[in-house]
């Protein structure tokens, strides 16, 4: 299986690209490459119509995404449009795009396993979600439901973490509020993945003592923003922020939740109440759950989410065809120029064409157990045709 990556910020900059990559310039500059699949990472929403008729017309299947920022193997890309082509034999994947604006994020991700199910005998699931009230927990939960507890499921949320806006798109439609799916057949495809965040716990062990959904109300039986803010310094809340009310959080270290494997899983602040004294956590947080606090990131969480892919590569996939990254718009806005690092790294595990965005949650397996949501996370995904 071939990949290439095209990029520009017109459709004829996609056309022009297109063309030599496949060899339908003139004189011809590539020979022997007939995409089948087209994951396209999209700045601007509105040209999504004009690259579904453009792909339509050459009988490629979209997997389509809106994003604020972007990147490939050579790095953080300044294009509106960015896309990987991939000539994966048609019988060998399928995408579904399923609304949940009138039904749940459970729903959907159940329709989801039962079509995967329904296709392959082994099916594997590149998922986008998009909504930011959509609970990723939620859509894990009917997908695995479905298509069983052990289901290889990767991806991140899609949108613009400014106001959380964007679409989904395929060939025949597109969504504001739904999961789209690139469901692999494993038994040709292999599908190889990690999330891992690379962050260090510190501090001793705390515990959820009140919760409801994703807001936290006492931790170690006191108030939540209290302990968190007893820990990390008054300072976590600005002046400015001194109102009542709900409030966003500028918190940049993520709290990691502990899992029987000992594997924690990484669960961002996102909102304060500083009516209440409670939080509001990036996914579903259960009583009785146990978490510690996030050291400030350095370049060794760098080297722990690098080195994951090279583990990889040395125990069971010396060789791949194709990476995709989805990593967590908070891990941007924390390690700030050292994330080319992380994304150099990454690249450098296969040397073969990589797409990536920066998400707003995302989906994978710590280890060997089941897939979950996290946040500050990378979830990447190696493909290799068999």
């Amino acid at each position: 299986m071939k990949a290439k990556i095209i990029r520009g910020n017109s459709l004829a900059d996609i056309q022009e690209a297109y063309d030599e990559s496949t060899g339908a310039a003139h004189p011809p500059t590539s020979e022997g490459f007939i995409p089948t699949l087209a994951i396209i990472t999209l700045t601007t929403s509105e040209l999504a119509d004009a690259l579904t008729s453009l792909f339509n017309s050459k009988g490629i299947a979209i997997f389509g995404v809106t994003t604020s920022q972007k990147f490939t193997e050579q790095g953080m890309e300044s294009d509106d449009i960015v896309v990987m082509l991939l000539d994966m034999k048609p019988e060998y994947f399928s995408i579904a795009l399923n609304d949940y604006m009138d039904s749940s994020a459970f729903n959907a991700g159940h329709q989801l396993g039962i079509t995967g199910k329904s296709l392959f005998a082994n099916p594997g699931f590149i998922i986008s979600p998009i909504d930011f009230r959509m609970s990723g927990d939620e859509l894990i939960r009917g997908l695995t439901d479905a298509a069983g507890k052990d289901a290889s499921i990767m991806g991140g949320v899609a949108g613009n973490p400014s106001d959380f806006s964007g679409i989904l798109f395929t060939n025949a439609s597109s969504s504001k509020g739904g999961v789209l799916a690139l469901i692999i057949d494993q038994d040709k495809i292999v599908i190889n993945g990690l999330a891992v965040s690379g962050w260090k716990p510190v501090g001793t062990t705390k515990k959820i003592t009140k919760s409801e959904g994703p807001w936290v109300f006492t931790i170690d039986d006191k108030p939540a923003m209290d302990v968190i803010q007893r820990f990390l310094g008054d300072e976590m809340i600005s002046p400015e922020k001194q109102a009542n009310g709900l409030l966003p959080s500028d918190l940049g270290y993520p709290l990691q939740f502990q899992r029987p494997s000992g594997n924690a899983i990484m669960k961002p602040v996102l909102f304060w109440n500083t009516a209440d004294r409670s939080i509001m956590i990036g996914t579903e947080v259960k009583e009785g759950e146990l978490f510690r606090f996030s050291l400030p990131p350095d370049f060794d969480a760098i080297d722990v989410v690098v080195d994951s892919t090279r583990i990889i590569k040395e125990k069971n996939m010396p060789d791949s065809d194709a990476m995709l990254i989805f990593s967590c718009v908070g891990r941007l806005g924390t390690f700030g120029p050292m994330i080319s690092s992380e994304l150099e790294g990454l690249a450098s595990t296969w040397n073969k064409p990589m797409l990536g965005f920066f998400s707003l949650g995302e989906f994978g397996k710590l280890d060997d157990g089941q897939s979950e949501f996290h946040g500050t996370t990378v979830s990447w995904v190696a493909l290799k045709e068999k």
